[in-house]
């Protein structure tokens, strides 16, 4: 009898150890997954890997056209070769980095229109920081308008032409590109629904529209991953998070993106 109590004590023990117990266990490796999704140690999506992407091109007469060109929508796709980096180019997701987008994106661009590429991970930091210098010495805060970018970029590049577009539809967007701009979109992070995110995703971003695909594809140099380059994204996702950052409220935010081109 008394070692049936004594059974019984213990199976009760063990239990309600259990209960105590598991949810932190639990939580400990719900986190453990988040910091590797952050390294981006995920399994890619099929919808990405499906893709067929584009050869990339380094000049506008440099274009893969269809044979229906009586098409009244463009014809024609496009990738520019833009120089990729991602906002943390040494994988060291500290508070600067996290909040970097802007400065890679611009960096990316800049790199294009130089027609320069990225020597290292370390070159690519180093240049991160000092557009993120540069940023906060013209007194704007971490997270950047799209008019704040554009100051960034003259004060680096004033030769570049730089246009804010509003409310822009795929076919304009399309249009610019296929003329030889990039574009650098402002965006609601989470609507992107990035699958290498950290979930649930930055709640404002940025990132590079490079090309398109013809069966409707935005193709991308998103600095939010290391593994952005050429990412793609329906022209529906695309448009539909696309919003400056306002404040905070950023899934209210106006839908602009900046074309940017060369002279």
């Amino acid at each position: 009898m008394e070692r049936r109590k004594i059974i019984s004590a213990t199976v009760i023990i063990f239990v309600t150890g259990l209960v105590l117990v598991f949810p932190k266990i639990a939580d400990r490796f719900e986190r453990y997954l988040e910091k590797r999704e952050r390294q981006n140690v995920v399994i890619p999506p099929a919808k990405e890997l499906n893709i067929v992407r584009i050869k990339p091109v380094s000049s506008a007469s440099s274009k893969f056209s269809s044979s229906d060109p009586s098409s009244d929508k463009n014809t024609s796709a496009v990738n520019w070769n833009v120089p990729f980096t991602s906002q943390a180019p040494l994988q060291i997701w500290d508070e600067l980095h996290e909040e970097a987008c802007e400065e890679a994106s611009v960096l990316m661009v800049l790199k294009y229109f130089r027609g320069e590429k990225f020597i290292s991970p370390e070159e690519a930091d180093r240049e991160i920081k000092a557009l993120v210098e540069k940023n906060s010495a013209l007194g704007f805060p971490v997270d950047d308008t799209a008019l704040q970018v554009m100051t960034l970029i003259r004060s680096e590049a004033p030769d570049l032409t730089l246009d804010l577009i509003r409310n822009p539809d795929r076919e304009r967007l399309e249009r610019e590109l296929l003329g030889g701009a990039l574009i650098i979109v402002p965006a609601a992070g989470r609507e992107l629904d990035n699958p290498y995110f950290q979930r649930p995703g930055p709640d404002y971003h940025m990132l590079v529209l490079r090309g398109f695909t013809l069966d409707g594809y935005a193709i991308m140099n998103d600095p939010g991953t290391r593994r952005g380059e050429q990412f793609v994204y329906t022209w529906e996702r695309l448009l539909e998070a696309m919003h400056d950052w306002n404040g905070g409220d950023v899934e209210n935010g106006a839908q602009v993106a900046i074309v940017v081109k060369g002279n």
